[in-house]
């Protein structure tokens, strides 16, 4: 009997006794007590924290609360600020180009001029005979209006664009090829209206152009940036960059009219008058007209100020202009073959 106590109850007393295993139950109850009182330390915490931040702002009153709402408005204030500066300083150029070469076209200039026979230079006293050549010339235009009611189309270019035209065409931002009428021109100040008719152009061609939105050139101030866009050399429309390098320019034209004008350092070549000059808002503040050239001359480009001719613009826009050699076309259609003079 007692060798089978002996057996069940485990070794002999001269042995150490194993640790009893802890009873699940147990280990689970001081596990749990654990979780608890982690939890009931985050929640006085939590109070503790909570009634600091009431605390102060109790102490800090309205004046604190008006400063948070404006910390939690602060992301809002700093767009509005942006915005504002966005606004300021305009676009990026790319931006610009995107949004104004819709709105300049490509004037062709098909005159007929008389010139010297290269086959016959002598003659009596010295004179030789002459002949009627075609002579095409090229620049650029901005669409500067559209009338539905009077089914027009209006760009204004520079006189010396159109200038002794047997025919005139305009080339829009898709390609497209137009007849133009002569509205008016202002030799003095270099100004021209053209028109084209609305109903001739596809809907193809309305859908790629636009009018230019006019800016404020009283407001220019020397150093802000400005683009110029405008078919330069006849190759199409470029765009440039460059800053107002002085404004109320005076500078006195072949025919000895003087005028002020805006001067660039943006590159204008020919085939760039009548083209646009932009601020950085994508807005026509000038109309490109002429460049100084020269080998010891660089970046010194000119265009008449929007603001100043505005008012001429819509008088020009109302007249009809006969275009000036319709005997000279009849002349040279009656000397040539084939196309070629003779």
């Amino acid at each position: 009997m007692d060798n089978y106590k002996n057996d069940w109850m485990g070794p002999a007393p001269s042995e150490p006794l194993p640790p009893a295993p802890e009873p699940v139950r147990r280990r689970r109850q001081r596990k749990g007590r654990r979780v608890v009182s982690l939890v009931l330390s985050a929640a006085l915490f939590g109070s503790v924290a909570a009634g600091s931040f009431c605390g102060v702002q109790q102490l800090l009153g309205s004046e604190g609360g008006a400063e948070s709402a404006a910390a939690e408005a602060g992301t809002l204030t700093m767009l509005s600020s942006t915005s504002r500066t966005t606004a300021r300083y305009g676009m990026d150029v790319s931006d610009i180009a995107a949004m104004a070469l819709p709105c300049v076209v490509s004037i062709t200039n098909i005159s007929v001029q008389e010139v010297q026979s290269f086959f016959h230079r002598f003659g009596p006293n010295g004179s030789g005979q002459t002949q009627l050549e075609e002579t095409v010339s090229c620049g650029s235009g901005v669409i500067i209006y559209s009338d539905e009611e009077a089914d027009a189309l209006y760009i204004v270019t520079n006189q010396h664009v159109v200038a002794d035209a047997m025919t005139l065409s305009v080339s829009f931002a898709d390609n497209s090829v137009y007849e133009a009428q002569l509205c008016g021109t202002d030799e003095e100040l270099d100004l021209a209206v053209l028109k084209v008719a609305l109903t001739d152009l596809s809907e193809q061609t309305l859908e790629q152009i636009d009018v230019i939105s006019v800016g404020d050139s009283d407001a220019l101030e020397v150093g802000e940036q400005v683009v110029a866009i405008g078919n330069a050399l006849g190759y199409g429309q470029s765009v440039t960059t460059g800053i107002v390098s002085a404004l109320n320019r005076s500078i006195t034209n072949e025919d000895g009219t003087t005028s002020s004008y805006i001067q660039t350092d943006a590159a204008i070549n020919p085939g760039n008058s009548g083209g646009a000059l932009l601020n950085l808002d994508g807005e026509l503040i000038g109309i490109n007209t002429a460049k100084l050239s020269s080998t010891d001359v660089e970046g010194m480009g000119y265009a008449i100020p929007i603001s100043d001719v505005m008012e001429r613009i819509a008088e020009l826009m109302t007249q009809t202009t006969a275009l000036s050699q319709p005997a000279a076309q009849a002349a040279f259609s009656g000397r040539t073959q084939g196309g070629r003079s003779v």
